[in-house]
């Protein structure tokens, strides 16, 4: 009999593990692109015997899950070909879950059934809103020349799943004309002014307890949005977001006042 485990993950913890998976499929793509039809046999085949081979969920795992298989937090270890997952319990019990890269779209498609049976479009709407940005900084940039901003905090492994960090400015209407009231800096994979990273760039005011209350009265006419530089893996400090996204405001600023 195959060892089986259960393990339970509220929706923050879900959001973790999809960001994960998502980043392993664009992995899993480039392989494909590289190696063709032999590694496309491959993921067929495993994914076939993976799919034969689920086990059956019981009604009381689902409606009694054990507070001790919760999982409060997810920590990557990503591998050349899979990804080692560091988790950590309700109980303070700590585990290790490797995921082949063989196993990822199963998991996915699994993951998204599930959803899709259960039927809650606010969890749905909330995963979906969490894959393709994470929030760095927002800016008020009402409060010149000192700068009011919030932080958002974030594990490295998660910060490094995003190729690039983007620095948006919110440009309003006003009595005095157009003026540039707001900022944020995320980090994202959408390629610059793509249709995606404009999809981004609309919904971070929405994601923004503080850009919310800002623009609640004062919806942006126009938005403009720059490329801040990084080495891939390194984590950009305050100063190194906020003073790029100073420069492009006083850039953009001049532009409209010219």
């Amino acid at each position: 009999m195959a060892f089986c485990e259960i393990y339970y993950l509220q929706a923050p913890v879900l959001a973790d593990l999809l960001l994960i998976l998502q980043s392993r499929m664009a992995v899993i793509f480039q392989r494909l692109e590289n190696q063709g039809e032999a590694y496309k046999d491959e993921l067929i085949t495993y994914n076939e015997a993976l799919v034969a081979n689920i086990p059956q969920v019981e009604t009381a795992e689902i409606q009694q899950p054990s507070p001790e298989r919760r999982i409060m937090s997810i920590t990557l270890k990503p591998g050349e070909t899979q990804s080692t997952l560091i988790l950590v319990f309700q109980d303070e019990q700590i585990s290790t879950l490797c995921i082949d890269d063989l196993q990822i779209e199963a998991l996915i498609i699994g993951i998204q059934q599930a959803l899709k049976t259960v039927g809650d479009q606010e969890l749905v709407q909330y995963l979906s809103s969490n894959m393709d940005f994470l929030m760095c900084y927002t800016v008020d940039l009402t409060t010149q020349p000192n700068i009011d901003y919030q932080q958002y905090s974030h594990e490295d492994w998660k910060l490094n799943l995003f190729s690039h960090y983007l620095g948006v400015l919110y440009c309003c209407e006003t009595d005095e004309g157009k003026k540039i009231v707001s900022g944020a800096v995320v980090k994202t994979s959408a390629p610059h002014l793509s249709e995606l990273e404009n999809n981004v760039v609309t919904r971070i005011i929405e994601k923004s307890p503080k850009l919310k209350a800002m623009h609640a009265e004062l919806a942006p006419c126009q938005i403009f949005s720059t490329v801040i530089p990084s080495q891939p893996g390194r984590m950009l400090s305050l100063e190194e977001c906020l003073r790029p996204l100073h420069a492009f405001y006083l850039e953009k600023k001049a532009e409209l006042n010219a």
